[in-house]
Order: structure tokens, then C-alpha cells, then sequence
């Protein structure tokens, strides 16, 4: 392969989810346009998913803030950090990176590094920040970045608002699906009669599902509240939580547990824990909804778009500018159980022709505006610009140096 651009794609976190699989998927079609990815992670855990297919390093203790033992974890990052600047420095040194594109702005180390190897540093700024780290972190990511990434229009009102700077460098980037992976004609009705087999659910009733982690920012209590009440006027209805417990919410699964004895839906919620064939599942299903109370641009509605499954989503982060309320789903309140049902209900209440008709537009929609080409060839164009300006800056040095 003539390798025309090198880029240091930097995750720091370990959870194995849409981020990460995003990020493979387009590194795959950068490859055939002669731009290299290595990748950068935090610390290999039993979240990390499946293994990386690309060139890769695994640091530890990158992120200076988390919810769980936070002054543990900040000293252990401050312990690690002259370590980790030096792991970095190398990588970009002995593999000749061009741009190191990183993903999420607790992510400094990587954007200090390449700052002070003179890199041009894609920032994307996925985050939801407390007030005091957003005052103290917000002028160093204006400062460090050459270019910062926001996944919605209204993300980039929202977050650049206050910092001039900072708006000056944002540019809107959506998430993107791989619509061949992501393709309803390649699952049948058998597909769908497998994946409820598997998981002992009766074949007559409607599936309603949602995935994601398991994080209390997804919503998963509003769901099963939710589910409560489908059921009530839906008996034969049957839910599906697809998601990994994680170690950074260890009580959080005790809770659902909780609430799902609670609520009597112990023989109606199934949780099936990490699952690598996404597709499929969403085959299987009736309704997808997210129910989350925070998001950037979740990756799962688009997914579930491109599948063709009626979509019931809360109005958080970019969920408005992906869903066509209406047209190509259904937008609802968060923290909202009883609209979640009421969209629900009324998904399922539909004729035939009228799923297939916004199920059609859902489709159409990620295939003109959010396909994974799209979104590469986008990335492609940042790379491209910001190793131009590299170049450029380069070449004035050496005038200046000459004329010296």
C-alpha cells in the first residue's frame, strides 16, 4: 500500500463499543485510500472487546478523571503521565504520524503530545463534563487543537457557545453506519426466528429491545418502566437488554435487577449481556428504543435506522438531527417511561404498510446523510486539510530559517 497520510487514532476508553467499532469501520475504507491508522487505547481490560484488526498500543491510567476512586485515579495518572508522553512521543516519531486524531476530551496526554511534537491534533469532544473540569479543561482543548469535532449542530452551539476560540476551531462531524453490515435484506424471517430461539423468547409477540452498555446514562430504568406499562396494554410483549455490565457501574446492575423484580417483569426482560452480531439482533426486533438521558450522536439509532426497525428515541444530544420525528421515527422527552410506551404502543399499532413506509425513509435517510463512505470521505477531507496546513507551516519555517 503507497501510504500517502499517517494517523494516531487515540481511544482511551476500554469499554469495547459504537466509538470503537465506528472507528475500525472507517479505518478499513481510509486503508484502500492510502491513509494508515494506528490505533491508541487505554489499558486492555475485560471490556475491551473484540481485538483490535489494526496496528495498535495499549497505555494505562490516560484519562485523569473517572467516577469510580477518583483521587486514586488521578494520582495514578499523574504518576504515569511523564511514562505515557514518552510511549506517545515514540509512536508518532517512529511511525511518522501525520494527524493524531483524538476521541474525547479527557483524553489530554495524546493532544499534548502531538502539540508539542508540532502535530496537527483532531479533537472530538464527545463529552459530558462537570461544570468545574469544563471551565478548567475547555481552554486547554482550544489551545491544544488544531481542529475540534462535534457530532450535531446543536452540540456545537451548546458547547462553543461561551469560548470564542473554541468555536472558531469546531466542526460538526456525525457518526456514520456501515449500511452493507447494516442491511435488512440480508436477514429473513428464519434470522429473526434464530435470535428469539436463542434467547427462549415465543415467537407470536413483539420484541422490543434496547442496546447499549450498561450505564445509567442510557436510560435502562425508563425502559424497563416503560416496559411495564407496554405490558400492561401488550401482554404477549417480550424486552431485550443487549449490553455489557460494566466495572466503572457496579451497582447499577443490582439496580436493574431490582427494578425488573419490582415492576414483575422477571419472565418478560431478557438481558443477554455483550453481543457482537448487532445486526442480527436488531433483525430480530419489533421497536428499538433509546432511552438515554445523555448522548453525543448515538450510533445504535442509526444502526437500527439502517435496518429498517421502527425507532422510538429521547430528544438528547444529536438524536433530533438523525430522527425526523415522525417521518422516520419517533422523538420522545427523556426521563420520560410513559412516552416511551405511548411511542412504543403507537409503533406497534401501525399497519404493515405504514412501518414499511417510515421504516423506507429511516433507511434512505442514513444512506444519503450518515453512510459510513459519507462520513470517511468527510474524515478523509479533515486529515487531508490538516496535513496541508502541517505542510504549509513547515515550509514557513524554512523560509524563515533560511532568510535568517
Amino acid at each position: 500500500m503507497n501510504v500517502r497520510l499517517r494517523i494516531l487514532k487515540c481511544i482511551a476508553d476500554p469499554r469495547f463499543g459504537g466509538p470503537h467499532r465506528l472507528s475500525f469501520a472507517i479505518a478499513e475504507r481510509l486503508q484502500a485510500e492510502g491513509i494508515e491508522t494506528i490505533f491508541l487505547f487505554g489499558p486492555e481490560t475485560d471490556e475491551s472487546g473484540p481485538a483490535c484488526p489494526f496496528e495498535h498500543v495499549h497505555l494505562r491510567h490516560l484519562l485523569f478523571l473517572r467516577r469510580r476512586r477518583p483521587i486514586l485515579n488521578l494520582l495514578a495518572f499523574l504518576l504515569w503521565l511523564p511514562w505515557n508522553l514518552l510511549r506517545i512521543r515514540r509512536t508518532i516519531r517512529s511511525r511518522q504520524i501525520d494527524v493524531v486524531d483524538v476521541d474525547g476530551v479527557l483524553n489530554v496526554p495524546p493532544a499534548l503530545t502531538a502539540w508539542l511534537c508540532r502535530v496537527p491534533v483532531l479533537w472530538c469532544y464527545n463529552d459530558h463534563l462537570p461544570g468545574t473540569v469544563k471551565l478548567m479543561l475547555l481552554p486547554l482543548v482550544a489551545r491544544l487543537a488544531t481542529r475540534i469535532v462535534i457530532q450535531g449542530e446543536c452540540l456545537r452551539q451548546a458547547r462553543t457557545a461561551s469560548h470564542p476560540l473554541l468555536q472558531q476551531k469546531a466542526t460538526v462531524l456525525h457518526t456514520g453506519v456501515d449500511t452493507t453490515v447494516f442491511d435488512p435484506d440480508r436477514y429473513d424471517a428464519e434470522a429473526r426466528r434464530r435470535v428469539r430461539e436463542q434467547w427462549h423468547i415465543p415467537p407470536g409477540g413483539p420484541l422490543i429491545g434496547i442496546i447499549g452498555n450498561l450505564n445509567p446514562f442510557k436510560g435502562h430504568e425508563d425502559f424497563l418502566k416503560a416496559a411495564a406499562r407496554i405490558k400492561e396494554r401488550t401482554p404477549d410483549a417480550r424486552f431485550i437488554v443487549v449490553g455489557r455490565r460494566l466495572t466503572t457501574a457496579p451497582g447499577y446492575w443490582e439496580r436493574l435487577q431490582q427494578l425488573t423484580a419490582a415492576l414483575g417483569l422477571e419472565r418478560d426482560v431478557i438481558c443477554t449481556g455483550f453481543c457482537d452480531d448487532i445486526p442480527s439482533m436488531l433483525a430480530a426486533l419489533d421497536v428499538f428504543v433509546l432511552a438515554s438521558i445523555r448522548e453525543s450522536c448515538p450510533n445504535a439509532v442509526l444502526e437500527a435506522m439502517a435496518m429498517k426497525v421502527p425507532v422510538v428515541a429521547t430528544d438528547v444530544g444529536a438524536v433530533s438531527e438523525l430522527v425526523a420525528d415522525g417521518l422516520t421515527g419517533t422523538v420522545v422527552p427523556p426521563h420520560d417511561p410513559e412516552a416511551i410506551a405511548r411511542a412504543v404502543l403507537d409503533h406497534l399499532a401501525k399497519t404493515p404498510e405504514q412501518v414499511e413506509a417510515m421504516t423506507g425513509a429511516a433507511r434512505r435517510r442514513v444512506q444519503t446523510e450518515f453512510s459510513l463512505d459519507r462520513i470517511a470521505r468527510r474524515q478523509q477531507e479533515l486529515y487531508a486539510t490538516l496535513d496541508r496546513r502541517r505542510a504549509h507551516r513547515q515550509n514557513d519555517h524554512r523560509r524563515d530559517a533560511e532568510n535568517d
